[in-house]
């Protein structure tokens, strides 16, 4: 070895070892997950947000609790928002904290309890994350009753959890 080479030894070896350090805690992250509530600061903040597909208006938050937990790819989303007016129009959906992936039809369902308002149709709500977008719709459903997006009502209150897959690269 000569005398140069042997000068580089530390420094790469040095550099070696933070590009280890980096990756362990980027797999360490994706595996234990990262969790985003409205108790939290920063960038641990996620408040949900109702919009209409139409004008997406605002709304008068009664509450509006939220948290998310991250793991790999797989977003867990819980919500607890009433609200008591808006200027909003069309159909009722939840902005998502992390974009669904692009998929096939709406593979992603959640559980929602719906109160203080009357269903477009059917006899129940659930939300869709909606493939490549940043939107959880609310459909009604029901028996003998074909699925149909939730219309904004002017108060309500919508309880909820969703799973879905996300994409890759985005910012915990």
């Amino acid at each position: 070895m000569n005398s140069s080479a042997e000068k580089d030894m530390p420094t790469f070896i040095s550099e070696m070892n933070h590009a280890l350090e980096r990756m362990y805690e980027d797999m360490a992250q994706a595996i234990n997950g990262n969790i985003k509530s409205n108790y939290a600061i920063g960038r641990q903040n996620w408040i949900p947000l109702l919009r209409g597909t139409t004008a997406p208006g605002t709304f008068t938050y009664v509450n509006q609790s939220g948290t998310v937990l991250r793991q790999g790819l797989i977003n867990d989303v819980w919500f607890d928002i009433s609200w008591t007016a808006t200027t909003a129009t069309g159909n009722i959906y939840l902005e998502l904290p992390y974009k669904a992936a692009l998929v096939n039809n709406l593979p992603f369902v959640g559980v929602v309890q719906p109160s203080g308002f009357a269903f477009t149709g059917g006899t129940a709500v659930v939300i869709n994350a909606i493939s490549n977008t940043y939107r959880g719709e609310f459909w009604n459903t029901g028996s003998a009753f074909t699925t149909a997006r939730q219309a904004v009502t002017a108060s309500g209150r919508l309880i909820g959890h969703i799973r879905y897959m996300g994409v890759a690269n985005e910012p915990a």
